[in-house]
């Protein structure tokens, strides 16, 4: 009869053992077809930005920048002083920013930009 207990225990023990190792394999399993996934979707999810937040134009896709991103644009490029700023519209629709600025504290020049941003000319 211990023989038989004996028996039954060392069955059970494998028993128990194959069930853990099937759940294991399985668990694994799920968690590896997930991942990808939920690398994902944090990607996208960071990608994006709050409702609320104020996102920084970006001058190469070829936005629209106004007349404030205009002046900014010009204080990078020339370091100097904004005397003036307007925006003027062509003939053909196209709208043209011409920012007045004092250089090296003697020198005026005018900036005109275009719509996105791209420098024209400096007179």
């Amino acid at each position: 009869m211990q023989q038989f207990a004996r028996h039954a225990e060392q069955r059970s023990g494998t028993f128990l053992g194959r069930v853990a190792a099937v759940f294991a394999v399985i668990v694994l399993g799920a968690v590896i077809t997930a991942l990808p996934r939920a690398v994902y979707a944090a990607a996208a999810f960071q990608a994006q930005a709050p409702a609320n937040s104020y996102v920084q134009p970006d001058r190469r896709v070829g936005r629209v920048i106004n007349l404030n991103q205009a002046i900014r644009i010009a204080q990078e490029e020339s370091g100097g002083k904004v005397l003036s700023a307007k925006s003027v519209r062509g003939p053909n629709g196209s709208l043209r920013h011409h920012v007045r600025m004092l250089v090296d504290g003697q020198r005026v020049t005018t900036l005109v930009m275009d719509q996105q941003g791209r420098l024209q000319r400096a007179r």
